[in-house]
């Protein structure tokens, strides 16, 4: 793990004169984390991975954030992330997110171009942990469910431990918060209304940089404050998301990957009075998917098997910041992912995966005005412990 960080100082010694030169402003965040787990965390599931549920101390996440005026339209925005991403250990250092912004001072709009924070989602514009009141994501960002970009509709690839490094399967919205293109963020009237609308490269669920097939993707967000109590969000996308490999394709020729497509509509309400904020979000998406069962694609006749699945998540964040501790909160977050119908052309399931539920109790204080302390305690479906995931946080902002 040593020398990962040597990495990090290395580059930030190697390019510190330009960055002197150009103005370039470095930040940075650090997690430390104390978890432990269920006996059958899984890091698709509870977010645990199953090598690490016994107790024990990591370091999840390192940021450096870059900000880099060029004049005083356009500025360059990156960020060097290394994770714990299905693995437990430390990753190489990468660029999660990198992008070219226009945005005259006079105009109430700007464009983007790159990887940026994707529009779509209440929950997208909070991967940094410093930035959360949980430490956990809600399910629709951080439960995958049992369809592969690579393979489609994979019955029970979760469950039986099928899923590898390379192919988790997908989250409704790809947990990192980043998509590739081009952004449109328009203030339509100040403090009130807010549009952002994306072109990018894949769907909300794909954590790809960029898919090696012809997919795009719209993704849209529009946001409305009717007073300084309520915050409304409406958020919709359409697009590809399926990603070639060699398991796919041979199929190809006669059966083009693009034609599969995420569909995806959500809801989301912020609430904040005095002490008390309450946060809630549905997202509802739709999928239409090839089907991959013992080992092999479904066909009907020299076509692959079409199946379209649905399912829907909603969350609600109750938070409460005692007035007389200062710089402390609680938390409780309730939710519930649902799978719905699986349809083909002949036959229909009436579930094609398991819904979950989950319970997640959080407290924290700010011990400085960049260190927060989080203890958190979750459970989900069966609810019998088995899924249980505690964690201590030590999160700066440096």
């Amino acid at each position: 793990m040593s020398k990962y960080f040597g990495l990090i100082i290395f580059v930030l010694y190697a390019f510190a004169p330009a960055i002197l030169v150009a103005q370039v402003q470095v930040n940075g965040t650090i997690d430390v984390a104390f978890t432990a787990g269920g006996e059958d965390s899984k890091f698709i599931s509870n977010g645990i991975n199953q090598e690490f549920k016994n107790p024990h101390i990591s370091i999840p996440q390192v940021n450096l954030l870059m900000f880099a005026p060029i004049n005083e339209s356009f500025f360059v925005e990156a960020r060097l992330q290394s994770d714990t991403w299905g693995t437990g250990q430390l990753s190489m250092p990468r660029f999660t997110l990198a992008n070219l912004t226009w945005a005259k001072p006079d105009n109430n709009y700007s464009l983007s171009f790159g990887r940026f924070i994707s529009p779509v989602g209440k929950y997208s514009s909070r991967s940094l942990n410093i930035d959360r009141t949980f430490v956990d994501l809600p399910l629709n960002y951080s439960y995958f469910i049992n369809i592969s970009d690579e393979r489609g509709f994979w019955p029970n690839a979760g469950d039986q431990g099928n899923y590898t490094s390379g192919d988790v399967g997908l989250t409704n919205i790809y947990f990192g918060g980043y998509s590739t293109g081009a952004l449109w963020d328009w203030s339509i009237k100040d403090d009130k209304l807010r549009l952002q609308t994306a072109i990018t490269m894949a769907a909300p669920a794909s954590d790809q940089n960029y898919t090696n097939l012809n997919n795009a993707a719209v993704q849209s967000h529009l946001t409305y404050n009717p007073n300084i109590f309520w915050e409304l969000g409406l958020s919709a996308s359409y697009g590809g998301f399926m990603q070639s490999s060699p398991r796919n394709a041979a199929l190809q020729t006669d059966n083009p990957f693009e034609q599969y497509k995420q569909a995806l509509v959500g809801l989301d309400v912020r609430y904040s009075f005095a002490f008390v904020e309450i946060i809630a979000e549905g997202i509802f998406s739709r999928w239409n998917v090839p089907c991959y069962t013992g080992g092999q694609f479904n066909f009907y006749g020299s076509e692959l098997a079409e199946y379209r699945t649905t399912n829907a998540g909603v969350n609600v964040d109750f938070k409460y910041e005692p007035p007389f501790l200062p710089g402390s909160y609680a938390a409780l977050r309730v939710e519930h992912l649902s799978f719905l119908t699986a349809e083909t052309d002949s036959a229909s399931l009436s579930s094609w995966d398991d819904d979950v539920s989950r319970v997640s109790a959080v407290v924290g204080y700010k011990l400085a005005r960049n260190v927060t302390a989080k203890v958190s305690i979750s459970d989900q479906s069966p609810l019998d412990q088995s899924l249980y995931a505690v964690r201590f946080y030590l999160s700066a902002f440096f």
